[in-house]
């Protein structure tokens, strides 16, 4: 099914928030920002009509964290299988962006040494462009496992789970829950926190341990469900 070891995958999830706590906040701090954020409305009204109408600061609360130009990771978990069929997983978990992309930068030039792919779900469509961008944005050069200009699509060291569980068919749904459920693997969508409520508790709850531990039953899921695939007969 796939041509890469499983021992050299590097499973991983990220968590992201808005960058301030809501829009008046982000008028505050960088009005410029805040004014193109205004200018998107139309943008994410219509990517997400069921918010049509809405005020700013929901707009931003509801989808800011989606945008890497408005958005902040707060949270990096990573694993891989050894070949011994051990499983071990690193969480960056930080409220400073910087210190969380200095450790993901120093983790990408080790495991790029030792031909690693990385490994998870949308991660193309997803995670690395954010990664990309903030750590453009924070002032350091991406990792060049990491989508540049000019890189291929089929030039990237990655795996990703939902372009493979579409099969070529765009069109299709393919949510990890979705691919979850679908495989007899338990979906990491159960717990107290989900994607959807990472912004509220960032910034309300000061809830990076509880963000933290989804994030780590994302990359855990990922894992299984990578395993199952990898022992298809």
């Amino acid at each position: 099914m796939f041509d890469i070891s499983i021992n050299k995958l590097l499973f991983f999830d990220l968590e992201t928030a808005g960058v301030e706590k809501d829009y008046t906040t982000l008028l505050e701090k960088n009005p410029e920002l805040a004014r193109l954020f205004e200018s998107y409305r139309n943008w994410f009204e219509k990517r997400y009509p069921e918010d049509e109408g809405k005020s700013l600061d929901e707009l931003f609360i509801n989808h800011a964290a989606l945008v890497s130009d408005f958005a902040r990771i707060v949270v990096a978990t990573f694993a891989f299988i050894t070949p011994k069929n051990e499983i071990h997983v690193t969480t960056f978990a930080d409220k400073d962006e910087k210190k969380i992309l200095k450790e993901v930068k120093n983790l990408f030039t080790k495991i790029e040494k030792m031909d690693f792919h990385l490994c998870g779900h949308n991660i193309k469509g997803f995670d690395m462009p954010m990664l990309s961008k903030r750590f453009i944005v924070n002032g350091m050069k991406p990792p060049s496992i990491l989508p540049k200009l000019g890189t291929k699509p089929w030039e990237l060291k990655a795996v990703d789970t939902k372009e493979f569980w579409q099969f070529g068919s765009f069109n299709s749904p393919a949510s990890l829950d979705l691919m979850c459920v679908t495989l007899g693997v338990e979906s990491p969508k159960t717990g107290e926190v989900s994607g959807n409520l990472v912004h509220e508790y960032f910034w309300e709850k000061e809830g990076l341990d509880e963000i933290a531990k989804y994030c780590e039953r994302d990359v855990n899921v990922l894992v299984e469900l990578i395993k199952k695939l990898y022992e298809l007969k």
